[in-house]
């Protein structure tokens, strides 16, 4: 279904206009690229990210297959992605079909152009798969600007290239390799994605994730960078590894529980490793097949069933359950941190998402597996038994205290469907995906937020002081706590696993409105926290927001323009630069022979903004760019090209135009090439690998798209560096270049430019005469029409989704940021210090 919905009523000319002719075909992966949502999710972070998890799930499902045992994942220093793996490589041989488009052609052409083509259909080739449809590698190359395969099979290396999905270099011979294995280099789309930037703490995270998954299977990821920042994950015992890394600095009961067992033929495979800490959440992580299924299924019905029989068994035969105390099954799971992961040859998921499975085979196999093995470790362990079953019956107790707290709570109005809290500043509309809840930092904000809100959809409520970090609370003291009552009373849909009803949610989002500094960030952090704990789906569902109000205001005249951040203030200084000004382009005897102006500078300056994030790529890897450009190929079939491969021998650098020459050169010197991870090295007499720094400059590609589009703008690359010269006297000579202040008016005024690469920094200097800029630093001191206009306007504002995409890191960061340990939490910001940004103290 198309996403517009027509509105309701005849049209006439519409309907004339409906014929044959309006019927279209999206050939390939053209449909991909008109509706990447539908495949990846989003055009967002989250959608990009995406492209990366379908290439490595394609390396992992090579391990689950037992034909790989290492991965690594490179973001490389132009936001361009490398995937390598030593699997057996995609199959590169014609491909046999009795469609005459597809026979014939190499099947890894296949593979990567056409959709549903995989090799993940049956179980001839993949006993254990998480994808399924066929879809992922080629929605990536539909995605992107270009994608470049290799593949190291039958002793040869293969390579091909693509741009947006069609084939740019065929099939050809590339080298020799004595390994197998694939590797995939792409460049997210920026016409679907735009500026985006991968997040390396959300891949590593990830990576890491899938480690635990698959014991002994290394994976390393390298960011290329200016941070710089590399990771190698391999975990021998798992899951159980997994456990212990998100129990770390809790107080846990006990060392972790393993519980494995697999089917009498094989097929299937069950894995559980449990921890009890001293908390009060439950933790429970479950994978089918390497997929986080977040919605549970059968596999967490099994594991919950006889966890609860299982310990209450053990604690009715010790007489540990006295009095009135009977705990419940969640009283059974308070504090329990645990991760369930099964294998099975063909799952059943609820939903495209994948993100709840229905086998029903694997709920017996999981309950029998955890009794059984469960009810073993209670007997050879009482004392660490004994304080689980107090723990739930403490839980028990509290369940009862919460209770009571409930009853006060709903006589107050916050958990049943009476009033509204007094402070609540509600809309008029009742159409809940319409209407948004700010919860705002203090009263002085408030204010002015309900004065500029849309009242007929937004709804203010402002809150006192910083809320009670729940992560440190039990329900019943978290209930006696004014702030978070009003918010439950707000929203209306309930808490907590029991009482918490998405369907009495009233509004579709829930935006926090903080101050940028530091206190307003520990107020977000505290009511994230409450979400993640007490209304997760709020969070699952993407209906919790957070408001980016701006940094400042610039002023220059009449015209006033609010910056979130440095990013745009440059976008502000240009558009100001650009106001009434053109780019003079002179001759060599500096005559005026060309003026650029209007939309023609506009998109000059973007093609120079362009070049100079490219060069600052150059740069920061130790290469003059100056230096660079000087090394442009003079040979008659590279002519003007750049070299793409640089390696460092004896502290000098050596640079090639293609990997053929890199390799023919560095054999000579006795270094080897790893053909699937560039990785360069010396192999010594004790058959030790010391590696040679080797990179391959993805950039280099997107310099040479540039360099003809600069041209034909007037703006030779040959011109990066020139200088101003001065005649005899000492006089300075006119520029080859220069920027009309007001031009073409009486005041008109030349600015003397020496070169291309100096040209932004001139429109900048421009963009700065004149203008005032005010700094905020918190919401009060924005009037109600500058809040409306900054932050909550939906045509003008900024809002950060939060997502639920790597949840186990959460749940750990949470417990480190908001937990008891004060010596973790100490260390977690030592460490993390210099990556802080914009700290307003």
């Amino acid at each position: 279904m198309d996403d517009q919905t027509p509105a309701a009523g005849p049209d006439a000319a519409a309907a004339q206009d409906y014929s044959e002719d309006s019927i279209k075909v999206l050939e390939g992966l053209a449909h991909v690229r008109k509706r990447p949502a539908m495949y990846v999710g989003g055009t967002d972070m989250r959608g990009m990210h995406h492209l990366v998890w379908e290439v490595v799930d394609n390396a992992i499902d090579e391990a689950l297959a037992g034909h790989c045992d290492e991965i690594h994942v490179t973001v490389n220093a132009d936001e361009s992605v490398t995937v390598a793996d030593n699997g057996r490589g995609i199959p590169v041989g014609p491909f046999k079909h009795e469609n005459p488009r597809l026979n014939g052609r190499p099947t890894v052409e296949i593979v990567l152009a056409e959709l549903n083509a995989g090799g993940k259909f049956d179980s001839n080739s993949y006993k254990v798969s998480g994808g399924l449809h066929g879809v992922g590698v080629s929605c990536v190359n539909a995605l992107s600007e270009w994608l470049e395969v290799e593949v190291a099979r039958d002793g040869k290396v293969y390579a091909m290239s693509f741009e947006r999905g069609e084939v740019n270099e065929k099939l050809k011979v590339v080298g020799d390799s004595d390994v197998n294995g694939t590797k995939i280099s792409w460049r997210a789309d920026r016409d679907i994605f735009g500026d985006l930037s991968h997040a390396y703490d959300t891949i590593a995270g990830r990576l890491k994730e899938r480690a635990y998954l698959n014991p002994g299977v290394k994976i390393v990821v390298v960011d290329q960078r200016p941070d710089g920042k590399s990771d190698a994950f391999r975990f021998d015992d798992g899951i159980i590894e997994m456990v212990r890394d998100q129990t770390e600095g809790q107080a846990a009961l006990h060392e972790p529980i393993h519980v494995k067992t697999e089917s009498d033929d094989g097929a299937l495979v069950c894995e559980v490793a449990l921890r009890y800490v001293d908390s009060y959440n439950e933790v429970i992580t479950t994978f089918a097949n390497n997929i986080n299924t977040v919605d549970g299924g059968t596999h967490v019905t099994g594991f919950k069933t006889a966890l609860t029989r299982t310990l209450a068994t053990y604690a009715r035969n010790n007489n540990l359950l006295k009095g009135n105390s009977s705990p419940g099954g969640d009283d059974w799971r308070e504090g329990i941190v645990a991760v369930i992961s099964v294998k099975i040859p063909n799952p059943q998921f609820e939903g495209q998402t994948k993100g709840k499975l229905l086998n029903g085979e694997v709920e017996g196999m999981v309950s029998n597996a955890v009794t059984e093995s469960l009810g073993a470790w209670c007997e050879e362990h009482p004392t660490d038994a004994k304080r689980i079953c107090n723990k739930a019956i403490l839980a028990a107790q509290a369940r009862e205290a919460a209770r009571k707290a409930r009853e006060l709570t709903r006589r107050k109005g916050a958990l049943d469907s009476g009033g509204l809290p007094g402070k609540l500043a509600d809309c008029m509309s009742k159409e809940v995906d319409l209407s948004e809840l700010y919860l705002v930092e203090g009263d002085s904000a408030g204010g002015p937020a309900k004065q500029g809100r849309e009242r007929e959809y937004q709804a203010i409520l402002p809150l006192k002081g910083k809320i009670l970090n729940v992560e440190k609370a039990r329900i019943d003291k978290m209930l006696n706590h004014e702030e978070i009552r009003v918010i439950i009373q707000a929203l209306k849909c309930g808490i907590g696993s029991e009482e918490f009803d998405i369907e009495k949610l009233r509004y579709g989002r829930v935006i926090i409105m903080t101050d940028a500094d530091v206190d307003g960030s520990h107020i977000r952090t505290l009511l994230l926290t409450f979400f993640f704990r007490q209304m997760p789906e709020l969070i699952r569902q993407g209906r919790v927001f957070i408001a980016q109000p701006p940094l400042y205001q610039v002023k220059r005249g009449k015209k006033v323009e609010y910056v979130l951040n440095e990013t745009r203030m440059n976008h502000v200084l240009t558009g100001l630069g650009l106001d009434g000004t053109q780019l003079v382009l002179r001759d060599t005897d500096g005559n005026e022979i060309q003026r650029i102006a209007g939309d023609e500078i506009a998109a000059a300056i973007k093609l120079l903004d362009q070049l100079y994030e490219l060069v600052t790529i150059v740069q920061r890897r130790g290469i003059d760019f100056t230096d660079f450009l000087a090394m442009r190929s003079d040979d008659p079939e590279s002519r003007g090209r750049l070299p793409r491969y640089r390696v460092q021998l004896h502290e000098s650098d050596h640079f090639y135009w293609n990997e053929h020459d890199a390799l023919a050169d560095l054999k000579q010197h006795g270094i080897s090439i790893d053909p699937l991870t560039n990785e360069a090295y010396v192999l010594t007499s004790d058959n030790t690998k010391h590696p040679v720094p080797f990179a391959e400059l993805h950039e280099v590609k997107e310099l040479e798209k540039l360099f003809p589009q600069l041209a034909d703008a007037g703006l030779p690359i040959e011109d990066y560096a020139l200088v101003q010269e001065q005649s005899v006297s000492g006089e300075r000579l006119p520029t080859k270049y220069a920027i009309a202040v007001n031009a073409e008016s009486d005041s008109e005024k030349l600015v003397e430019v020496a070169n291309i690469a100096t040209i932004v920094n001139a429109v900048h200097d421009i963009g700065r005469h004149g203008m005032e800029i005010k700094r905020f630093k918190g919401l009060g001191e924005m009037n109600a029409d500058e809040l409306w206009e900054t932050t909550m306007d939906p045509q003008q504002r900024t809002l950060l989704k939060v997502t639920w995409d790597e949840a186990s890191e959460a749940e750990k960061l949470f417990s480190i940021l908001m937990g008891e340990n004060v010596e973790q939490r100490r260390k977690y910001i030592e460490e993390h210090a210099l990556e802080v940004k914009n700290l307003d103290v």
